[in-house]
C-alpha cells in the first residue's frame, strides 16, 4: 500500500512502533519517528500532543495488533485450553522478536514508571483475562474444563504465562512454548472422554452379558 493510502496518524503510530523496537522507549523522539513515517514533524504534536503521548500511544497500538491474534484463537478454537496453546503456537510462529512484540516487553518495564502507560496496559490486561475466564467458565459447563479449576484464577495464570513465554521466546528462540503450553492445558481437562462420548459402547455390553 502506498504511503498516501495509510492515514498519517497510523503511519506515525507505525514508525514510532519500529523505532522503540529497535532502540528502546528513549529513542522514539519526534525527529526520529517523523523521518521513519516521511511525514512532518510538526505533524507529531498535532496528532498527539507530545512524544510521551506518542509512545504511549505507539505502545497500545503495538498491544492491540499483538493480542488480536490471541484473543482471535482463543474465540475460534473449540475450548479455550485449546485457544491458548494455539496463541502460544502463533505468537512463536511469528517468528523471535517482532516489532510489536518486543514494544510489548519494552511497555511491561516502562509501565512500572509511567502511571498513564501502566493504567492503559492494566486495562488491556484485564480485558484480556474477562474474555479468557469467560470462555473457561463456558468450557467448564460443558465438561471440557475439570470441575474443580477456577476459571478466573486460571485466566490470571494464562495471561501472565502468555507474557512470560514471549519474554522467553524473545531470548530464547528454541524455546517449545507450544508443546509446554499444550501439555499443561491437558493437566486441566476431565478425565475420561470427551462430552457426548461417555456411555459410548454400553449398550453393547448389556446385550453381550
Amino acid at each position: 500500500m502506498a504511503d498516501g493510502a495509510v492515514p498519517t496518524r497510523i503511519r506515525l503510530l507505525e514508525a514510532a512502533v519500529a523505532v522503540m523496537a529497535e532502540g528502546g522507549w528513549a529513542a522514539v523522539t519526534s525527529r526520529a519517528v517523523a523521518e521513519r513515517a516521511r511525514a512532518n514533524n510538526a505533524l507529531v504534536h498535532y496528532y498527539f500532543g507530545s512524544v510521551d503521548a506518542l509512545r504511549r500511544a505507539a505502545v497500545m497500538h503495538a498491544v492491540e495488533k499483538e493480542l488480536e491474534g490471541p484473543v482471535e484463537a482463543i474465540l475460534r478454537a473449540g475450548d479455550a485450553l485449546t485457544g491458548v496453546a494455539d496463541a502460544v503456537r502463533e505468537l512463536v510462529d511469528r517468528g523471535p522478536g517482532t516489532a510489536g512484540q518486543r514494544v510489548m516487553v519494552e511497555a511491561m518495564t516502562h509501565g512500572l514508571r509511567d502511571a498513564e502507560l501502566r493504567a492503559e496496559t492494566e486495562r488491556q490486561i484485564r480485558m484480556f483475562r474477562d474474555l479468557l475466564a469467560a470462555r473457561l467458565a463456558e468450557n467448564q459447563a460443558a465438561g471440557l474444563l475439570r470441575p474443580d479449576a477456577d476459571p478466573r484464577g486460571l485466566a490470571v495464570v494464562f495471561a501472565a504465562l502468555l507474557d512470560g513465554l514471549l519474554m522467553h521466546v524473545l531470548i530464547d528462540p528454541g524455546t517449545e512454548a507450544g508443546d509446554a503450553t499444550a501439555g499443561l492445558a491437558a493437566l486441566l481437562r476431565p478425565a475420561g472422554p470427551p462430552p457426548g462420548q461417555a456411555g459410548e459402547g454400553d449398550g453393547d455390553d448389556e446385550t453381550r452379558r
